[in-house]
């Protein structure tokens, strides 16, 4: 009856039952599907398992149904240590202790004491206590005294596993105080359970049916873990596959002996074989040659081998459709199995990149016959620095020979010819601190490194930085000194052209006009004796005054001609 049970032990062991279901709800609810976080789940389920068939055991029942919630109920706690030892190999992250055949090996020892244990007909006795109620006593037979010793044996190399991860190297400050906590809820229980459960039945003490209650410790140092010490990497909480799966670069597995073991979506669809049944199974297939494959296989074995420095690789690899791909690799190991690595390959498809390299060289090329072919040296003036640097041209045009193509500000200024160089300084950085982006233009004589002055005509921009302050100014210096001369001799032929229609309009005008009078007065009036003397005189004057200025129009038209 209800009031025949002692309600203070029933609740010894309902109350953590309760507790572990919270814990087991608060991770299936926070927490994404991971190998580490399932089998511990996995480890609360027999946990519970085991505190309701205590609980059971205590609610005034028969010895029947004692018996029957011993049988089918026993699971809880034969696995239980076997679920905390997988959880710490998996969260301590040891190589060894977590490798599948070893595993495998004691999972298979559990289920084999489980199964001899289950598979022993004979009724396990039952002792009955007014307080614990029902207790199982442990058979005389080698099976059972196996299956608790082997319990144990799980449970102390899980403190030892625990206690060792501690003091590796290496460690975070949190992974090292959750292990510590772990280590601190469980390291009580496995004591308590192991003198409780195979010390006192070996001497024929009477058990003590309170282990189960006592895990809770570990339940609780793994909640005050999950809290404040990140008992889960919440980073490596998403399945890997997911995360290769969506990323844009190529990634591809081989095998040690270089097969193709998995290739991700973006590397399928640079690679030309998306399409099912076109995935080859070696690498040997995307390169023109079996020479540059080799190469290849060269490659990605020295960076193997040099762990510790991964660099990336040009390679040009033919698709499936035959379209030539450059990308950049790089190869990193993992380990494969029984000691062998296999080789992650993150490829980078880089031919947009490389065409527009090529056409930007191109055009650098261009650039580089046109301004060498020019009058022009390009400059660059570094305002924060007060540094100029300079084309291949400077050279070639001025003759100064600098360093590396650098001057100092001095250098440009000190060559500016004396009577230009206030004028041109006051406007250059007149403009610099008016931070115009209108062109700065100004001419000027420019000392050459013989000691000869050259006309130049120098224009800039200036370059802004992302808060619109002035660092830079660019620009080119042209030598326009022969420009110029060629400017001075039109101007000079103007001017003597201007001379010679004076000339012709003004000089010859004169003694023309006098000759045509005195032709005009012959021809209307006759030629006397006496005045014939006089009027020969005067076309003598005017005759000499015109081939006066026939001659010096000639030399004038001569002068032209030779400026």
């Amino acid at each position: 009856m209800l009031e025949d049970i002692s309600w203070f032990y029933v609740s010894i062991s309902l109350i953590p039952a309760i507790f572990n279901m919270g814990i087991l709800g608060y991770i299936l609810w926070l927490y994404p599907s991971k190998r580490e976080v399932n089998v511990f789940l996995l480890f609360l389920v027999t946990l519970i398992v085991w505190q309701l068939q205590d609980t059971a055991m205590r609610l005034n029942i028969s010895s029947e149904q004692a018996v029957f919630f011993s049988r089918s109920m026993d699971f809880g706690w034969k696995f239980i240590c076997i679920f905390m030892f997988h959880f710490i190999a998996l969260h301590i992250g040891n190589k060894y202790i977590r490798k599948r055949l070893f595993l495998a090996s004691l999972y298979g020892i559990t289920v084999i004491l489980y199964v001899c244990y289950m598979t022993d007909v004979s009724n396990i006795p039952m002792m009955y206590d007014s307080r614990w109620g029902f207790i199982p006593v442990m058979r005389d037979n080698w099976q059972d005294v196996a299956g608790r010793a082997w319990i144990s044996f799980l449970a102390l190399i899980c403190l030892g596993a625990l206690l060792y991860a501690y003091f590796s190297p290496g460690l975070t400050h949190s992974k090292r105080t959750s292990l510590m906590a772990l280590f601190l809820g469980g390291i009580f229980p496995v004591v308590q359970g192991i003198t409780t459960q195979l010390i006192f039945p070996l001497f024929g003490a009477t058990d003590v049916p309170v282990t189960s209650t006592s895990i809770t410790l570990l339940s609780v140092a793994a909640v005050v873990a999950l809290g404040k010490y990140q008992l889960f990497d919440f980073s490596s909480a998403i399945q890997s596959e997911t995360i290769v799966n969506q990323i844009e670069n190529g990634v591809i597995i081989l095998s040690p002996d270089l097969r193709m073991i998995y290739i991700n979506p973006s590397a399928k669809e640079l690679l030309g074989c998306d399409q099912p049944g076109t995935l080859p199974r070696s690498m040997s297939e995307f390169f023109d040659s079996e020479d540059r494959y080799a190469e290849f296989v060269k490659d990605i074995r020295e960076q193997v081998a040099n762990k510790e420095k991964s660099t990336y690789q040009n390679v040009t690899l033919r698709s499936l459709i035959g379209d030539h791909i450059h990308v950049l690799f790089t190869a990193s190991p993992f380990d494969f199995e029984k000691n062998q690595n296999g080789i992650i390959l993150l490829l980078n498809n880089v031919t947009e990149l490389r065409m527009a390299a090529s056409v930007i060289s191109l055009y650098d090329k261009r650039y580089n016959f046109v301004r060498k072919a020019s009058d022009e040296a390009v400059w660059e003036w570094y305002l924060t620095q007060n540094e100029f640097s300079w084309s291949e041209n400077y050279n070639e045009l001025f003759g100064h020979n600098l360093h590396n193509g650098r001057s100092s500000l001095e250098h440009w200024v000190d060559n500016i010819h004396p009577d230009d160089r206030d004028r041109v300084v006051k406007k250059i950085f007149a403009h610099t601190q008016k931070a115009s982006d209108e062109r700065w233009e100004d001419t000027y004589r420019y000392r050459k490194a013989d000691g000869s002055f050259a006309h130049v005509f120098d224009k800039g921009y200036l370059v802004f930085d992302e808060n619109k302050e002035a660092v830079r100014m660019v620009g080119t210096m042209q030598d326009v000194t022969n420009v110029k001369s060629y400017i001075e001799k039109i101007e000079n032929q103007n001017r003597e052209l201007s001379e010679i229609t004076w000339m012709q309009s003004h000089e010859v005008r004169a003694p023309l006009t006098r000759l045509m009078a005195i032709s005009s007065y012959i021809k209307e009036f006759g030629v006397e004796q006496e005045v014939d003397v006089n009027l020969m005189d005067e076309i003598m004057v005017s005759c000499k005054e015109l081939d006066d200025v026939i001659h010096k129009i000639v030399e004038k038209v001569d002068k032209v001609r030779h400026l």
